[in-house]
């Protein structure tokens, strides 16, 4: 068993139920069926101290993003997106649903990136489509077009901001893979799409010249970030992978899933060839949450209090 600490409620069964910044906040979420018990779990890796952030209502994502300006707490949910300040004292954004969801359906945000670029986050929505906003300064941020598909697809499950290609990469509850060139001001454009790439992807990341995506089957696939080609498919866990991070900078890839596992990759940023660098237990719950700090990573499980620090 890994050591832990303890956070101030149970973390929801949600893919990637972890976020970290760079100057050491994790946060997850606990939904609740129960009007005002669901929340934001924040914890201070220096001080060790946990404690309950605003609530939420049906949140589906979590996520640091590291703007010019300094970390911020991203938060999608049935109502739209919250952006708050790194520690979740104060609401700097609000990016509501475009539209209302019909009789047989939920419209909702998932998943958000930064292009450093432009200095734009880009959030994913129920529909398929992305909405970048500007985030030139604390306090400054405006929202700009929302960007449709080239064609129809699914929901965004995740997305992310590839340097080597200039341009966001999405996946979709499909298997979709899309890329969107990046604008200025004017809706993104859907430049390219790789259909039926995986089963149910789970997080797309960027790492150097290659993309790495999670399949919640059990799979990591690794594509040239430029030309799309698959590189490399890994079998990487034995029941449904649940979350993923990676650190671009040094081609490690971490997933944890509900075998129970943590398994640390590691991607050559040129080639794309895979290999593991570590695996471990962490505890026999199902995992849903990893995030990365100085030392290792941070993990959290459904219905479980605990933080997991492990180290490699």
């Amino acid at each position: 068993m890994a050591a832990a600490s303890q956070l101030t409620s149970g973390a929801s069964l949600l893919h990637n139920n972890l976020a970290s910044s760079s100057t050491g906040y994790v946060a997850s979420i606990h939904n609740s069926l129960n009007a005002g018990q669901g929340k934001l779990l924040l914890h201070a890796l220096a001080s060790g101290q946990s404690k309950d952030g605003p609530e939420v209502v049906q949140a589906t994502s979590i996520r640091y993003l590291e703007t010019l300006h300094g970390p911020v707490l991203v938060v999608t949910s049935t109502n739209g997106t919250q952006v708050y300040t790194e520690d979740a004292s104060a609401l700097i954004f609000f990016l509501p649903l475009s539209d209302q969801a019909g009789p047989d359906s939920i419209r909702y945000h998932q998943a958000a990136c930064f292009v450093p670029t432009t200095q734009h986050m880009v959030i994913g929505t129920s529909k398929g489509t992305i909405w970048p906003v500007s985030a030139v300064a604390a306090g400054q941020y405006v929202q700009l077009h929302e960007s449709a598909p080239s064609s129809p697809t699914a929901e965004v499950s995740d997305l992310c901001f590839s340097p080597i290609a200039d341009a966001v990469v999405s996946v979709h509850n499909n298997g979709d893979l899309r890329l969107w060139q990046v604008s200025e001001d004017a809706p993104y454009t859907n430049s390219d799409v790789v259909a039926n790439l995986c089963q149910a992807p789970v997080r797309v990341v960027s790492l150097g010249a290659q993309l790495a995506v999670a399949d919640g089957p059990g799979s990591i696939f690794i594509l040239d970030a430029t030309t799309r080609e698959l590189k490399a498919e890994v079998t990487a866990h034995g029941r449904w992978l649940s979350a993923a991070v990676s650190r671009e900078d040094i081609g490690l890839l971490v997933t944890v899933g509900e075998d129970t596992v943590l398994n640390v990759w590691q991607v050559d940023p040129s080639e794309g060839i895979v290999s593991l660098h570590h695996s471990t237990v962490v505890a026999d719950k199902l995992l849903c949450g990893v995030a990365l700090h100085g030392s290792g990573a941070s993990v959290v499980a459904y219905d479980s209090d605990q933080l997991y620090h492990v180290n490699f």
